[in-house]
């Protein structure tokens, strides 16, 4: 070969030496080897490395050393597609080489030195009694004897055959070992493992050569789990790696066939075991693949208004079985949501509601499902009345209404009859937010209410910051925490505002604010403070006195 392209070599293989001793195990696993040992010993410039199989061995040194020339069988060449480029890894350092086949009454041997992959130099063949099979000895510049150790396991991790380093067994895994689900494709195996998969980690094992190319996953709609599939390569025609490194599959018809068996394989394996969560999209998908699927379990979670803040507050999960009596929630904007869900709390229906899950629109139990829907509140506040829904007020609420009463109204669809019926309750409590309120604090709510021992102003700020209360994620904005306690003291003068009237509101305010510096009263002393019209403050501190 060329010196310009022995000096590509570390742009076709890493050059390390885990490509390397890669390559070379794949050279002795195709010549029919049964163990390869591998011995290692310092040089002043490295480690020195002598690998021995007891494979065929090769019969010709001149296919051994030529670029993409394997000499390998047609059995072979069918089944894997060698590059002839294995040694080829070795090109530029200097190396031994000595096989005898097992057709050879003798073998030979070879001596190519770092400058004597060119060709400009004769390589003397030299006659050698051996053993049939094959060893090459090689020097690996700067690097040691524990280096070598550790990334021959990592080589040899999920290889085929037994490897010895230094007379010691090298520990072997089987890639395949922590599938849930294995099952034979055209002469390799596909295994389905539960988890998503991370960028590096590896999903084909190439008879020991690893691939990290993402092969196929699968989410259920529900619960939150990913299948992936991984691949076990054996004699499979077709599949084709892009050469020299075999680092990527070759984008042809062999491997969309495999990314498609092992989207195959993975709904096999939720088949097998007999129940999933998959959309009703995947559950075609399967069925267009050939795989009888169950519809997913009919189970949806409990229903639970939105609120605005979804990002950053972790709301109980709790899953009901779908039943005749099972009422769908369409989404709902948090401001009519946190009414509909206060007024509902004592209802018998309330246990009933589930969460809207468009995903399985076409499953027979889903569709068959009843839906809550056309949510409004009338607010009768003297004479002037209010219905409030989701697209606003009529009339407007230009300001807090107290009411004399409010009643929810919902309508519940049977969508398979088509027929609803409406249902009316009492409600205590109706909100109304502008177009920007989820942003723009408590200015932008308008409340409408109804008096009574069960809407304390503690209940109401709850209430207030469900629905509106969603921190900015600006650059220059206060951090999570300073804007949630600046929301809520404006939520707390809010409700004292609404409930208790303005006198209760300033109180409030001052509470909060004094609440932030109660830690300068000394213990054991109480404080008095007095404000004078205008700016004069009158501070007096004197014992706490006992409780009388």
């Amino acid at each position: 070969m060329s010196p310009k392209t022995i000096t590509k070599v570390t742009r076709l293989f890493n050059g390390t030496i885990g490509d390397i001793l890669g390559e070379l195990l794949q050279n002795s696993r195709r010549a029919g080897a049964s163990r390869i040992d591998i011995a290692c010993c310092a040089d002043q410039d490295g480690a020195r490395l002598t690998l021995v199989d007891d494979g065929t061995g090769v019969a010709d040194p001149q296919t051994m050393i030529a670029l993409g020339d394997s000499g390998w069988s047609q059995h072979i060449h069918e089944a894997e597609d060698p590059a002839g480029m294995g040694v080829f890894s070795l090109a530029g350092k200097d190396t031994r080489i000595s096989s005898r086949h097992g057709d050879a009454d003798t073998g030979w041997s070879v001596h190519v030195p770092a400058d004597g992959w060119t060709g400009a130099k004769d390589i003397a063949v030299v006659p050698l009694a051996r053993p049939v099979g094959t060893t090459i000895t090689f020097l690996m510049p700067g690097v040691s004897e524990q280096t070598t150790e550790r990334i021959l396991r990592e080589v040899a991790k999920f290889y085929p055959l037994p490897v010895f380093f230094n007379g010691a067994q090298v520990p072997r895994e089987d890639f395949l070992a922590k599938a849930n689900y294995i099952a034979e494709w055209n002469g390799s195996q596909i295994g389905v493992f539960e988890g998503r998969e991370y960028h590096q980690d590896p999903t084909t094992n190439f008879h020991g050569m690893v691939l990290t190319r993402k092969l196929a996953s699968v989410s259920e709609s529900l619960g939150g789990k990913t299948y992936h599939a991984r691949l076990d390569i054996g004699a499979t025609p077709g599949l084709a790696l892009v050469l020299p490194a075999r680092k990527e599959f070759v984008e042809n018809a062999a491997f969309a066939a495999l990314q498609a068996a092992c989207k195959r394989t993975i709904y096999a394996a939720l088949a097998h075991r007999g129940q999933h969560r998959l959309s009703f999209e995947n559950w075609k998908e399967a069925r267009d693949l050939g795989v009888a699927l169950p519809e997913a379990d009919p189970c949806l979670p409990r229903w639970h208004a939105a609120i605005a803040e979804s990002d950053n507050v972790n709301v109980e999960y709790e899953e009901v079985a779908a039943g005749a009596d099972t009422i769908l929630v369409a989404d709902i904007e948090p401001d009519i949501a946190q009414g509909l869900e206060r007024a509902l709390r004592e209802q018998p229906l309330r246990p009933h509601l589930v969460e809207n899950h468009p995903a399985y629109a076409g499953y027979g139990w889903y569709d068959a499902l009843h839906q809550l829907g056309n949510v409004r509140f009338y607010v009768s506040a003297g004479e002037q009345g209010h219905v409030i829904a989701e697209n606003g007020s009529f009339p407007p609420l230009d300001d807090h209404v107290r009411a004399e009463t409010i009643e929810l109204r919902f309508c519940v669809f049977h969508r398979a009859s088509e027929t609803q019926r409406e249902e009316r309750i009492p409600a205590d409590v109706a909100f109304v937010v502008g177009e920007d309120g989820w942003y723009s604090g408590v200015d932008q709510i308008r409340i409408a209410f109804v008096p009574g021992p069960a809407l304390t102003p503690e209940t109401l700020v709850d209430l207030i910051e469900n629905v509106c209360f969603c921190a900015s994620d600006d650059s220059e904005a206060d951090s999570w925490d300073t804007q949630h306690e600046h929301f809520l003291r404006d939520a707390r003068e809010l409700a004292a505002r609404v409930l208790l009237g303005e006198d209760e509101a300033v109180a409030a305010r001052i509470r909060d604010t004094l609440a932030s510096i109660l830690w300068v009263i000394p213990k054991g002393r109480q404080v008095a403070i007095t404000v004078a019209p205008g700016t004069a403050i009158d501070v007096q501190l004197s014992a706490c006195q006992p409780a009388g």
